[in-house]
């Protein structure tokens, strides 16, 4: 008679088990249709679409350049060139050259390239402004030899024309110095 307590205990532990996966199936089927029912709705918020259909939002628009006058040769002469010379101050360079910002080293590094190299530069003639940017021809000098059809880019930002950072980056890899706003180029 020992038998039957041990028959009664396995059917009691086999009841329960049923229970309990009948339990997790119907919890797991309702964490389903919840899971369903979100992902829908994040599927309709993502598409920018509200219950009738209609489309909400509007596509990212970009900032467009500033629309600043045609700088004259000289303007851009002195700018280049005091950019280039190690007696004006650090602070005043970084506001000339496009994303000096990401790296404030790369105004001390240009006027060293620049020095090393022997760089000249004279714009000759200034481009018209397109979509924020002007291109301007210049005498360009790297140790005393002329650089044939050479140019110097310039960027509207704010209220003043900058320094290409493509023109300040050329100068400092030349140099073969490296500068974190110079990456992006490499």
């Amino acid at each position: 008679m020992k038998i039957r307590p041990i028959r009664v205990v396995a059917a009691a532990t086999m009841a329960a088990a049923a229970l309990t996966f009948t339990a997790c199936s119907s919890t797991e089927d309702s964490s389903t249709e919840a899971a369903a029912t979100s992902t829908e709705a994040a599927a309709e918020f993502e598409s920018g679409k509200t219950q009738d259909g209609r489309e909400e939002g509007k596509a990212p628009t970009t900032t467009p350049a500033p629309n600043l006058p045609k700088p004259t040769a000289e303007e851009l002469n002195d700018k280049i060139n005091r950019a280039l010379d190690g007696s004006v101050g650090e602070d005043e360079k970084l506001v000339w050259i496009e994303d000096a910002e990401q790296d404030p080293q790369l105004v001390d590094k240009l006027v060293e390239a620049a020095k090393k190299n022997e760089v000249t530069v004279k714009i000759t003639n200034v481009g018209e402004p397109v979509d924020g940017k002007v291109t301007a021809d210049a005498d360009v000098t790297i140790g005393g030899s002329p650089v044939e059809n050479a140019t110097v880019d310039f960027v509207a930002e704010g209220d003043q024309w900058k320094i290409a950072h493509g023109f300040a980056c050329n100068i400092v890899k030349s140099a073969q110095l490296d500068s974190a706003a110079c990456q992006a180029d490499s």
